[in-house]
């Protein structure tokens, strides 16, 4: 472990990290928040580009992932390579006895997931799927209203993410294999991911998908539904959407939630923002959903405050369940359940049938 941040200390640490792969993920996802964490050290990236090397002078640019592998001081390595990597890289890492971090999809099947969870469980590493978008600013806000009871029961939940991308640009490889390929896999996993985390398991799992661009041979867009017994979750996204409708939907006995507008962080470290600088992460007044409630008898229908998007916040969480042993929010058995509910969407779709977990 490194001792070359202030932070450092014997109860604390700095924790080395070698990142796999340096596409926008690496660069935008996990990069600049390692290197500006002081729980963290950005030791060595894994690519055959030189960006990461002007980006990040001070760390060791290698194009072998075995070299990486091999260092004694590396603690954890985060997989942030293509998606039909990651199941093998990740075996590797805990094999070498790093602890992970894989980026979404955590693996391409259920079995190989878990695989990975049995790996990581023998090695006794920890093993951390990368659901960002927990913090995203706007379902942070949808948890703390249903939390807080202003919408009562839940009955009707939708989440889209939707884009207007009718042409194959960026990662083209996500739509020309079918293994950890297509929207589902890319967009639909955090949608998943998301409702997963409020209601639990659904009992059973209905999807529609289509190949609506020329050359895709998966998914580019879904519908899909969770079955819940008396509530509705649906789930969707698709790359012919130019006019956006609402990122969320919330509908209870009390009240409903509507929000439009996506969460900054994204935008904002794409165009080179920092974590933690100068009101990153928060969105613009003007993006605030419509609460409407009848919250203990009293009507209200207001623009509710949105919360800060806080993807640091899983970095502090690693960083205390590898060194303190706290509890895990993203849990890999978590990552297991979506996955299974993608190929059961994928087989309702071809069956044309409400697939049961």
């Amino acid at each position: 472990m490194s001792k070359g941040k202030s932070k450092a200390s014997q109860n604390n640490p700095v924790l080395n990290v070698g990142i796999v792969g340096f596409g926008l993920s690496g660069q935008i996802f996990h990069a600049p928040f390692i290197d500006i964490n002081p729980c963290f050290n950005l030791h060595t990236i894994v690519t055959s580009g030189a960006l990461a090397c002007e980006k990040y002078p001070s760390a060791t640019i290698s194009a072998s992932m075995d070299e990486m592998l091999a260092k004694p001081e590396i603690d954890l390595v985060i997989i942030s390579s293509p998606n039909s990597l990651h199941y093998t890289q990740a075996c590797a890492a805990l094999h070498a006895g790093k602890h992970v971090i894989v980026e979404k999809p955590f693996t391409t099947s259920s079995q190989e997931a878990r695989s990975l969870i049995e790996i990581a469980n023998n090695t006794g590493k920890c093993l951390f799927p990368f659901h960002n978008r927990r913090w995203d600013s706007d379902f942070l806000t949808v948890k703390h209203i249903i939390s807080e009871g202003f919408l009562g029961n839940v009955l009707d939940y939708e989440s889209r993410f939707d884009r207007y991308t009718p042409t194959i640009t960026r990662a083209a490889w996500r739509y020309r294999q079918v293994a950890g390929g297509g929207t589902l896999f890319d967009l639909g996993i955090h949608l998943i991911d998301q409702a997963v985390s409020l209601f639990g398991a659904p009992e059973g799992v209905f999807g529609r998908l289509f190949n609506q661009r020329e050359g895709s041979i998966t998914d580019d867009s879904f519908d899909l539904k969770l079955m819940y017994p008396n509530r509705n979750v649906t789930l969707k996204a698709s790359v012919f959407v130019k006019e956006s409708g609402p990122r969320f939907q919330v509908h209870g006995t009390s009240g409903s939630y509507v929000k439009y507008g996506l969460d900054t962080q994204e935008a904002m470290l794409r165009s080179g923002r920092l974590p933690g600088s100068r009101n990153f992460g928060i969105e613009p007044a003007s993006q605030r959903g419509i609460l409407n409630t009848s919250w203990q008898g009293k009507e209200s229908r207001v623009r509710y405050r949105t919360f800060h998007g806080n993807y640091m916040a899983f970095f502090d969480n690693v960083y205390s369940v590898i060194l303190h042993g706290a509890e895990p929010i993203v849990k890999p058995e978590e990552a297991l359940l979506n996955i299974r509910i993608i190929e059961a969407a994928r087989i309702s779709n071809s069956e044309r049938r409400i697939i049961q977990l």
